[in-house]
């Protein structure tokens, strides 16, 4: 005799996973069908190929014995601590959601980032909002413009950090950085005044303006709420350029301050529309752009390039095993 839904317990949880199990396939179709997907994948190709004819994958390689083994496992230290301040973050921003149950909210900010590292494009960024439905029941429509205003969050703070480690190498004068100092620090807060006056444009409207206005429901309405999301912003970001700044100055001898610009100009280069698979190419040139103008060599700029990127993603999959492994009761839990 077959047993209804009723009668056993996991049916639910069965068809909830066959539910995102198809939208999974359905993405990954999308993403296979897409040139941009084998554009990126061109760039790999690419890539390992100009690795190894200008410098050779043997000699990037050999070159990691130059990192003190204590300092590395720092630098991992680090970056795990840099999740946790991302699902801090969230936490957070989705309060009234997530109040009480942060690890589950761990395990999606570690697989959201997986993905992010790894898929081209960032096509990534789908799984967050569908992770998201699934743990908390928060629907795409408010996590999604969610996510993108942090998204422009983290644009606006990764400039303003560029924007301090190239003053040195701008022709300005005491007045022309005074200006844009302030203007780097007032663009916050005119993004809200704006957010602000649209929301009260669109209250009381009808079709596309209550759409409009049930999206703007998801983004912070008060100073507080937006200076809090700013600050763990600045200090997750903060702390992952130094990390990555310490490791460029290991293989390229620059100072600090100089291999910060190669470090935030890498990171920068993930919001172009045409990203590598798992940001092969796209993010050497980001981290070359901020290196060659302090006078660097070409060959070791790319060498050190190519490390950073492969520590950031060898800290990806490390990390990534780690904190799913270390949440997995969690998720049983449910």
């Amino acid at each position: 005799m077959r047993r209804g839904c009723n009668s056993f317990s996991g049916c639910g949880h069965t068809e909830k996973q066959r539910e995102y199990g198809a939208l999974l396939s359905v993405g990954v179709i999308c993403v296979l069908k897409s040139w941009k997907f084998w554009l990126g994948t061109a760039l790999l190709v690419g890539l390992v190929w100009l690795v190894e004819e200008h410098y050779g994958w043997r000699r990037i390689i050999a070159s990691w014995q130059a990192v003190p083994p204590a300092e590395l496992a720092t630098a991992l230290g680090l970056m795990l601590v840099s999740y946790v301040l991302r699902a801090v973050r969230f936490y957070d921003f989705f309060i009234s959601h997530t109040r009480g149950a942060f690890f589950p909210l761990l395990r999606i900010t570690v697989l959201h980032n997986f993905f992010n590292n790894l898929l081209p494009m960032r096509s990534g960024e789908a799984t967050f909002p569908v992770l998201m439905k699934q743990r908390y029941g928060i629907p795409y429509r408010h996590s999604g413009p969610a996510l993108l205003w942090l998204r422009l969050l983290d644009l606006y703070v990764l400039l303003a950090l560029g924007f301090i480690s190239l003053q040195s190498l701008m022709p300005w004068g005491s007045g022309t950085r005074t200006g844009l100092a302030v203007a780097v620090l007032a663009a916050p807060l005119l993004a809200l005044l704006v957010q602000e006056r649209l929301r009260r444009l669109l209250t009381g409207g009808r079709g596309w303006k209550t759409k409009a206005l049930e999206l703007m429901t998801a983004l912070p309405d008060h100073p507080v709420t937006f200076a809090r999301a700013l600050l763990w912003t600045i200090i997750n970001w903060v702390l992952k350029l130094a990390v990555y700044s310490w490791l460029l100055s290991v293989f390229t001898g620059l100072p600090l301050s100089a291999s910060w610009s190669g470090a935030t100009t890498g990171e920068l280069s993930s919001v172009l529309p045409i990203h590598g698979l798992a940001g092969a190419g796209t993010y050497e040139a980001g981290v070359l752009a901020g290196l060659l103008p302090w006078g660097v060599d070409n060959k070791i700029a790319l060498a050190a390039a190519v490390n950073l990127h492969l520590f950031v993603l060898g800290s990806t999959l490390l990390l990534t095993a780690v904190l799913t492994l270390a949440t997995q009761q969690v998720k049983k839990d449910r």
